[in-house]
């Protein structure tokens, strides 16, 4: 699909502003909360595997905090465009935020003081808030023709999204009924589904939208897509019945298959950004970027985790790099990078005429906060990850302050677009 097409007839289907805004709003100041939880307890995220407490509720802001937040903005919105069906519940898509950020905010601090009614309460209301989320896309998704490796994501990532809210729920019951016999392994079930299964499909469907359009390339191959699609699912069903019935092999095979999916990925993402018209794309594609590189680390890292090779770093220092790889260097950075072109592209869109052509990001905001923000992101990154494989607290502060620098960039990026966006409204 090319831009001119993703572009056709868009600004009819455009929710009210303040319906994406609040997600992206939310998301950018979980993203700080993120950062000074990390810089709170970094000396106890090398030694955390399970249980509650502040490192598991900075595990969740990250994810259901950050990632989620964006997800959702940008799905409500820019789905509509895409598959040509406007959404028409827009009551629907503010109960959503109703019920999903304050249920959210319950069960983050909840996890924080391991406070389990605190937890349960939060986990219902915010598993209600993804089931609505989950009604509004496959309704708008079901029936679409065209785009089908686009369309084979957004369903995967949708099942996905039910198996994780689904062992959600039961993991925080768990913790008071203790019914589970192998709590660990239904965790690290629950973020298999969450990170690669739910975020990282739709993530990687989008991009065969977002990716094009905004470098001003043709889209990538759709046998691509298709190849990667089932690949990746085949690789999280198998690694997800290999790891709950103690087969390696079975991982292992999950494992090869994912490094497929990937490889796929990111060769079509290669070849689109190849072929960009656009040539000088600016910070949030050096984040894009950069978040391609460390999922081919993550995958990697976790292959020889799969294969038995933590144990010589240490397994709970190497389950930590795993999920710093994952959270931070490869969610996190794409999202961000892809965050930072969504908002004043869709700014533009709300105030332009009727043509909906985008104006310069630059023309809303100071695009010197992006680099501030790519900086300290990146090098963020750079020091948790060296601060975990050193098991160095100081040097995972300073990973954490570096990010909070960079996020309060990004909070007051999005400042002055909402405010650009108030003051030219229609």
């Amino acid at each position: 699909m090319s831009g001119a097409n993703f572009l056709s007839g868009a600004k009819g289907r455009l929710l009210p502003p303040s319906i994406p805004f609040r997600f992206f709003m939310a998301a950018v100041i979980f993203y700080l909360l993120f950062w000074a939880a990390l810089f709170s307890n970094a000396g106890e995220i090398t030694s955390y595997i399970i249980g509650g407490g502040p490192v598991l509720s900075m595990i969740h802001i990250a994810t259901l905090g950050v990632l989620t937040m964006t997800v959702i903005g940008a799905s409500l919105q820019l789905l509509s465009v895409a598959t040509r069906k406007a959404f028409t519940d827009f009551w629907l898509c503010r109960l959503l935020s109703w019920i999903y950020i304050p249920g959210f905010m319950l069960l983050a601090f909840a996890m924080f003081e391991s406070w389990y009614f605190g937890m349960l309460g939060g986990g219902i209301a915010t598993a209600i808030g993804l089931v609505i989320f989950f009604y509004l896309i496959v309704n708008n998704i079901r029936g679409v023709q065209g785009m089908t490796a686009i369309m084979q994501h957004c369903w995967a990532a949708m099942v996905s999204l039910l198996g994780l809210v689904a062992l959600g729920i039961m993991l925080i019951m768990d913790m008071e009924q203790g019914f589970m016999s192998d709590h660990l392994t239904i965790a690290l079930s629950h973020l298999i589904l969450a990170v690669f299964g739910f975020m990282s499909l739709i993530a990687m469907g989008f991009s065969y939208i977002l990716v094009p359009m905004f470098a001003l390339a043709p889209a990538p191959p759709e046998n691509l897509g298709r190849l990667s699609i089932i690949c990746n699912m085949l690789a999280i069903i198998l690694i997800l019945v290999g790891i709950n019935s103690y087969l390696d092999w079975v991982s292992l095979v999950g494992v090869a298959l994912a490094l497929a999916g990937v490889g796929f990925y990111l060769y079509s993402m290669i070849r689109v950004y190849n072929a960009r018209m656009r040539k000088r794309l600016g910070m949030p594609f050096l984040l894009i970027r950069v978040g391609w590189i460390m999922l081919a680390l993550t995958i990697i890292w976790g292959a020889l985790g799969m294969a038995g090779y933590w144990p010589r770093l240490g397994l709970e220092t190497g389950h930590t790099l795993f999920a710093v790889l994952a959270i931070i260097g490869w969610l996190l950075t794409f999202l961000t990078g892809i965050l930072q072109r969504i908002m004043p592209f869709l700014s533009s869109m709300h105030t332009s005429g009727s043509g909906g052509i985008p104006m310069l990001a630059s023309s809303m905001a100071d695009v010197r906060l992006l680099i501030i923000n790519a900086i300290g992101h990146l090098g963020g990154l750079v020091a948790v990850s060296v601060g975990v494989i050193l098991d160095m607290t100081m040097i995972i502060e300073i990973g954490a302050g570096a990010g909070f620098i960079g996020a309060s960039a990004l909070l007051c990026y999005l400042l002055n677009i909402i405010r650009h966006m108030i003051r030219n409204a229609p």
